[in-house]
């Protein structure tokens, strides 16, 4: 589809300006992408060009007002495949790009993430909000069970999600110029690709439980940094007695 031509009242966006690398806008890429995933069903909803004009406005406006990253965008077109039968509204595909997060998995999330932190490591995060949340609680998640404060980080939880867009997560400190062990940095770049390959593999398929097969592996090899906390929320996530 060719980029069509701008009208007076189209918005200020990135998203309606040519992407060098794609030769046409992110919303016309986009308007391309629902059109494979809906063969003829999306096409058909546009009975003109001023239509489609119309469309690439409304919808670019709407991302610019609820801070969109492309990331979300990609994760919005795929997931619609798996959603939707019929194109989705915009409703339907903001939805699509933010799924909401699960409560509990985002709790035992955070245990594992936290613990990684310690240990000097990255950590993997499905999404920034369970890290900022994770962290303004972080006391209370090491000496709470999650029953004690179920009400308290879904409510942190739901603040966070509702900001829509946040600081970057930071490099745990033991990564800044200091051995965490054996294993150091090579600076700041080394540690943004760390961040980077940790994201695109937590973004490709994250398992929510791989925090508690971790703890257990710890334990198994005699970390004794681990607490009875962690281990217990291990083995009630993997459904293990004892």
């Amino acid at each position: 589809m060719n980029a069509p031509l701008r009208t007076s009242t189209a918005p200020i966006s990135k998203w309606l300006d040519v992407h060098p690398a794609l030769g046409i806008s992110m919303m016309d890429h986009l308007f391309n992408r629902l059109d494979g995933a809906y063969p003829h069903k999306w096409r058909s909803a546009f009975a003109s060009q001023d239509a489609i004009i119309n469309w690439r406005e409304s919808w670019a406006e709407t991302f610019e007002e609820e801070n969109l990253t492309t990331a979300e965008v990609q994760t919005g077109w795929k997931a619609c495949r798996r959603l939707y039968d019929w194109p989705p509204s915009i409703a339907e595909f903001l939805r699509a790009c933010r799924p909401a997060l699960d409560p509990l998995a985002a709790y035992h999330e955070a245990l594992s993430g936290l613990a990684a932190r310690e240990a000097g490591e990255i950590g993997l995060w499905s999404s920034p909000a369970v890290y900022w949340a994770a962290v303004g609680m972080a006391y209370d998640l090491k000496m709470q069970t999650h029953g004690q404060i179920k009400g308290r980080w879904e409510r942190a939880l739901a603040e966070q999600s509702a900001k829509g867009q946040w600081e970057p997560i930071p490099a745990p400190m033991l990564q800044i110029g200091v051995s965490a062990g054996t294993r150091t940095t090579s600076g700041t770049e080394g540690v943004v690709d760390e961040m980077r390959s940790a994201w695109k593999k937590a973004d490709a398929q994250f398992d929510h439980k791989r925090w508690a097969r971790r703890i257990l592996e710890r334990v198994e090899s005699g970390d004794k940094a681990i607490n009875l906390m962690q281990l217990k929320s291990a083995n009630e996530a993997l459904g293990i007695q004892g």
